[in-house]
């Protein structure tokens, strides 16, 4: 039988066809033609092609070899590095999650939304790995299961568990983890060890004995130490004595050459003061770097500092953007503390002052680039909100400062990952580790503003994809845009295809957050925004957040804003704990003095309300801070009847009537305060100053 040529071609193609389609792709995802960046060697190289099988680098071979892929990304030439780590965040704290446990994250998709933030902060920015430098230990079993269970969506992360301090007597924060003696201190290594941490923090006020038998402890167990020396208790120089490599904070290196004597000398040579905001502490530890240039003897022994430093393989994060921000030096504005919400820093410097500022700020950027020049690791650790852009501007601010690109490549990849170390499947773009990668669409290497272009972002072997997040930008929107301008943009934003639908938990956390952030008239304005997207959902806030804001504004003297948002807290979260002594003193100060007594004598033995001694006492001394004596006074006389076997609310009201030159009444009170207990030292100062004995 003849069989037509056309019919034989025919059968050909098709018999080839049929074969391709039962042959499945070599891989799943291919990233083509790009510029390789070799993190190792800090070399580039054009025309690569990565091909990926699940979530692992399976080869990498020139763009014009052959392959067959599942999905396929065009790379177009642009440049592809490993994807980056950010050494130092917080979660629980200047991330953004303010509460001490978990709890009110519980209902609804609570815990997934703080999960997604960590996708908006740092993921969407290339930052495909970060460290939690410390967090409540209530949050560990959640932050825990997030490290052991990592997902493309989100960036892998590792835990360090609490902050450990030495024991104290006072109060300390809540991921601030106090061990009682060294012994205790191993039991907490090998109690974290159990738990599968791979790293602890020590932290700035952790005695030497604490310190050295931690240390130690934490070898034997296998746990990486991270430490925060800058309390001239232990010093870089004993850390590593002890055998710890991983520092944080550059600006900690200054404490190891210089003792606290050193701060009045600074505070005089630059006119400032210490501490009147985190953000002039920042500021402050900028100016120490000129205080040591302009002095030989401390120059010589920095420089000796980062010799040995880069002898023992030290490494150290870098903070840089908040100090720089604190400088006024860089367009992305961060800080260690994220309240109140603020774009500019709280600092209050003269010309001259700034002029010394610049000075500083330039000295410090000169012993970073000198510290990377003797071999000091550098690595990025934010420790603020917003890490991935803060992050962004700290590569370009290195850049500035004369490390070359590829440098500050390496620092914002391998380096945190050797120093963590990660580097056995995180950290460069080779066959068998890690496929998590990001795509510039700008290179850096051309203009340093290019490393704040767009990203294509690969996690774990997937192409990630980020939808906007209306709640989670809402915030900038209303404290950036005039009210018009703001409620414009939302009603696009909520047709817009670019953001995901509105999210009633984030709407919330949204809420909460600019009330928490001192943003009142904006958070109540998207509270109403909250009530027309979720009428049948009504919204809850603690009522210690309520009430802690209230005071701030009334600290401030912002009395009409202060009383307009307590009736509004009231009204809308009646089921919140309410305190008698705010109460009492918003209406003494939106009526008068009785018009607050009323109020403690309608409510005095009654629910409504939680009346606290401590609480009345604090709200007495607010009012003797704004000059209210008189209303001090009467606060104290009903805190004085609601507890009158109290020896503390004697004295406070005996130091009012003192204020205003009532001798006998002081007398009267500092003796009843002294028959309750005879060993109070300010009731025996005072009536010893009075002239009685």
């Amino acid at each position: 039988m003849k069989t037509s040529k056309h019919f034989s071609l025919l059968l050909m193609t098709i018999v080839t066809l049929l074969t391709a389609c039962s042959q499945k792709a070599e891989y799943d995802l291919a990233i083509t033609d790009v510029i390789l960046f070799n993190s190792k060697d800090k070399s580039t190289q054009s025309h690569q092609t990565i091909l990926i099988k699940a979530d692992t680098i399976a080869a990498i071979i020139d763009a014009k070899t052959p392959f067959t892929s599942e999905s396929i990304i065009e790379g177009k030439g642009r440049l592809l590095i490993p994807g980056m780590i950010d050494t130092h965040v917080h979660l629980v704290g200047n991330y953004g999650v303010d509460a001490e446990t978990p709890s009110e994250f519980m209902d609804g998709n609570g815990l997934d939304m703080l999960r997604e933030l960590t996708a908006h902060s740092y993921l969407k920015h290339g930052i495909t790995t970060i460290i939690d430098m410390g967090q409540p230990e209530t949050w560990m079993d959640i932050t825990l299961d997030w490290q052991k269970n990592p997902s493309p969506a989100y960036p892998d992360l590792f835990i360090c568990g609490g902050s450990i301090v030495s024991d104290e007597d006072r109060q300390q924060p809540a991921h601030h983890i106090e061990v009682m003696n060294p012994e205790d201190g191993r039991a907490k290594v090998r109690e974290y060890a159990k738990k599968g941490l791979k790293y602890m923090k020590l932290y700035r006020k952790l005695r030497k004995p604490d310190y050295e038998a931690m240390a130690d402890e934490a070898k034997k167990q296998g746990i990486i130490i991270n430490s925060h020396v800058d309390n001239n208790v232990v010093t870089i120089g004993e850390a590593m004595d002890y055998g710890v490599r991983n520092f944080e904070h550059f600006f900690t290196v200054t404490p190891s050459i210089l003792s606290y004597d050193h701060w009045p000398l600074m505070e005089a040579k630059y006119n400032i003061k210490m501490n009147a905001s985190i953000d002039e502490f920042a500021a402050h530890m900028v100016f120490f770097f000129s205080y040591i240039k302009e002095q030989p003897e401390f120059d010589a022994k920095l420089n000796k500092l980062f010799d040995s430093m880069a002898a023992e393989g030290a490494s150290i994060s870098t903070a840089l953007n908040v100090l720089a921000s604190a400088a006024g030096k860089t367009d992305f504005f961060s800080s260690f503390e994220y309240f109140p919400i603020r774009t500019t820093p709280m600092v209050s410097y003269s010309d001259e002052q700034q002029k010394q500022l610049d000075f500083a700020y330039q000295s410090m950027m000169e012993y970073i680039k000198k510290a990377h020049d003797k071999g000091v690791q550098l690595r990025i650790g934010t420790d603020c909100r917003f890490g991935g852009s803060a992050m962004m501007s700290e590569l370009i601010l290195l850049a500035k400062a004369g490390i070359p690109v590829e440098e500050v490549l390496k620092i914002a990849t391998l380096n945190g990952y050797e120093s963590m170390k990660l580097d056995k499947e995180r950290g460069s773009i080779e066959i068998g580790k890690k496929a998590d990668m990001v795509l510039f669409d700008k290179n850096p290497f051309k203009n340093l503003e290019n490393f704040n272009s767009t990203k294509t972002i690969i996690k774990g072997g997937k192409l990630f994809s980020l939808k906007r997040s209306i709640a989670h930008e809402i915030k900038d929107v209303f404290t950036q845009m005039t009210d018009e301008e703001a409620l414009t943009w939302f009603k696009k934003a909520k047709t817009s295809p670019e953001y995901a639908p509105l999210d009633k938990i984030e709407l919330q956390n949204a809420v909460k957050e600019l009330i928490g952030g001192s943003k009142i008239k904006e958070g109540m304005t998207v509270y109403k925004i909250y009530k027309e997207e979720f009428p049948k959902d009504p919204m809850s806030l603690n009522g210690i957040l309520l009430t802690n804001t209230t005071y701030a504004l009334i600290r401030e003297k912002q009395y009409k804003v202060a009383i307009d948002f307590y009736r509004f807290s009231e009204s809308n979260f009646p089921k919140s704990d309410k305190f008698l002594a705010l109460s009492i003193l918003i209406s003494i100060l939106e009526n008068d003095i009785a018009a607050g007594q009323r109020q403690f004598d309608q409510f005095k033995d009654k629910e409504t309300y939680l009346l606290d001694e401590n609480e009345m006492n604090g709200v007495g001394y607010l009012l003797l801070q704004l000059d209210k004596v008189e209303e001090a006074i009467a606060v104290f006389q009903m805190n004085v009847s609601a507890f009158p076997n109290s020896w503390n609310v004697y004295d406070s009201l005996g130091e009012a009537y003192l204020l205003v030159g009532n001798r006998p009444e002081a007398i009267e009170n500092y003796k009843k305060s002294l028959d309750l207990n005879p060993k109070n030292s300010y009731g025996i100062a005072a009536l010893k100053k009075l002239g009685v004995q």
